[in-house]
């Protein structure tokens, strides 16, 4: 019997849909989201390795992504999707405030230029990494790509860095010029070098991640930021906390071996800068007075004096202007006019050196609590993913992606307690990554433990013969 062609054809297997973001037309998504992906992972590395402050400055690749990002950010409308989460809302809300201080600013013009030079780019890049990654590969093809990028960070600073002027490690032209934020930088590469280290099974990448680690550390102990000396004691307590017994003896054996070696390499005039944490700190005893430098000593010590000024004034200000502050980035206009009058000839013209009061000073105390809320909420989505997968051989490499964004984040909330850089784009980076993992990393592990594990090993035993097996059993009457 003939059978009818139209029965004989197999059936056409069901294509899986294209992910759709909310509010966009399915015909353009796919062009649109993919096309500011390929840019925002692009941009993620520029922006973190720096490459464009030592060579072909004049190319501008870091502004022409940008621009290409908000675009497809706004014609993929992917922003409303970054925005249901309760980290973008809590980012809208900071976003909306800041806008609505300007009008009691001191300097109106000037608030007006941070805003928009500074805040909305970071607020851009926030939308963009939590709205246009939209499914858990190209969530970890981007915490890969920051985790790279600051790798070469490391090389450069290790290659171009100087140290010449004050004896600090920094990066002559560009963001890093400071020591403390190219220390904050480095210090955050590490937990993500930390997560591609559990993440592989190869011996050879885990040597290699390893060295990546310990060359960053180097490099931030090279920066004399005592900042982020804290910041990495908070992370190695935590790391410390959240071990086994184990891995607790592992930690103070591997830590009093990494701290030999640090003191041993560091030059004595560093080592005299960490313990200068107050104006009335003694400095450590160096057996050598060749690395002395009594001129970076003194600028420790009055350093030190200079932030305790500075913080006392903008608690001052946040009481004084418990609402909107005295104007975003007006905080050294303020303090100067503060100085005047009580009789001195100018004030410091510095920062706060306290991300936390810098918003509370010069925005509100409602800033500033949705500040801390996109920082707590990004902990707590990113630790609770960790503890959803932890135990699941299956789903370790999200376990190991939210668990290294945790580690950068408590990195983030400690560091900024020591330097002013809550109006740039290292708190949107982490918090878009948080909730982008968040709001993908659930269908992954569905689509994973829709399949069962595999069974269990066969115990040898079983192999053997079944007369084997019966022999020396007592038989049942």
């Amino acid at each position: 019997m003939i059978v009818p062609l139209r029965q004989a054809t197999a059936p056409v297997p069901k294509q899986a849909p294209v992910p759709i973001l909310a509010g966009q037309d399915p015909g353009t998504v796919t062009s649109f989201q993919q096309l500011g992906y390929l840019f925002l992972v692009l941009y993620l590395f520029l922006i973190y390795s720096r490459i464009f402050d030592v060579k072909m400055s004049y190319l501008h690749i870091p502004g022409i992504s940008y621009r290409i990002i908000l675009a497809m950010l706004l014609l993929s409308r992917a922003f409303l999707v970054a925005l249901k989460s309760n980290i973008g809302r809590s980012f809208g809300f900071l976003t909306l405030w800041f806008v609505l201080s300007i009008p009691t600013s001191v300097w109106r013009r000037g608030s007006k230029d941070v805003l928009i030079d500074a805040w909305l780019p970071c607020f851009v890049i926030f939308l963009a990494t939590a709205g246009l990654i939209v499914n858990y590969r190209q969530c970890r093809r981007a915490i890969y790509t920051v985790a790279w990028a600051l790798f070469v960070l490391t090389l450069i600073a290790a290659f171009w860095g100087s140290t010449e002027e004050t004896g600090r490690l920094f990066l002559p032209h560009g963001k890093f010029s400071n020591p403390n934020e190219m220390a904050q930088a480095l210090l955050l590469g590490m937990p993500l070098w930390g997560m591609v280290l559990l993440d592989t099974k190869s011996l050879v990448k885990k040597v290699f991640a390893a060295g990546v680690m310990l060359l960053m550390l180097v490099m931030v102990s090279r920066t004399g930021s005592r900042g982020a000396l804290i910041a990495f004691g908070a992370l190695i307590l935590v790391v410390f906390l959240r071990a086994s017994l184990m891995g607790r003896l592992k930690l103070i054996i591997g830590g009093f071996l990494l701290m030999a070696i640090l003191i041993a390499t560091m030059p004595g005039k560093l080592i005299r800068r960490y313990t200068t944490f107050s104006e009335e700190s003694e400095p450590a005893v160096i057996s050598s007075d060749e690395d002395y430098d009594a001129a970076l000593e003194a600028s420790a010590t009055s350093s030190t004096k200079t932030r305790r000024e500075l913080l006392r004034k903008s608690i001052k200000f946040t009481i004084q202007h418990p609402l909107f502050g005295v104007g975003p980035g007006m905080f050294p206009v303020a303090e100067d006019s503060d100085a005047k009058a009580n009789g001195k000839r100018m004030g410091t013209w510095q920062g706060t050196h306290n991300s936390y009061t810098q918003v509370s000073s010069e925005i509100g105390v409602p800033a500033l609590l949705a500040y801390v809320a996109i920082i707590v909420l990004s902990l707590k989505r990113t630790r609770a993913l960790y503890r959803r997968t932890r135990g699941d051989p299956r789903l370790q490499g999200i376990g190991y992606c939210a668990m290294g964004l945790n580690y950068c984040l408590i990195v983030y909330a400690v560091s900024v307690l020591f330097d002013y850089i809550a109006y740039t784009s290292m708190l949107s980076v982490f918090a878009g990554l948080s909730a982008a993992l968040d709001a993908t990393a659930p269908g992954e592990i569905d689509r994973i433990t829709a399949t069962p594990p595999p069974p269990p090993p066969i115990p040898f035993a079983q192999f053997r013969p079944a007369w084997r097996r019966t022999a020396g059993v007592p038989q049942q009457a």
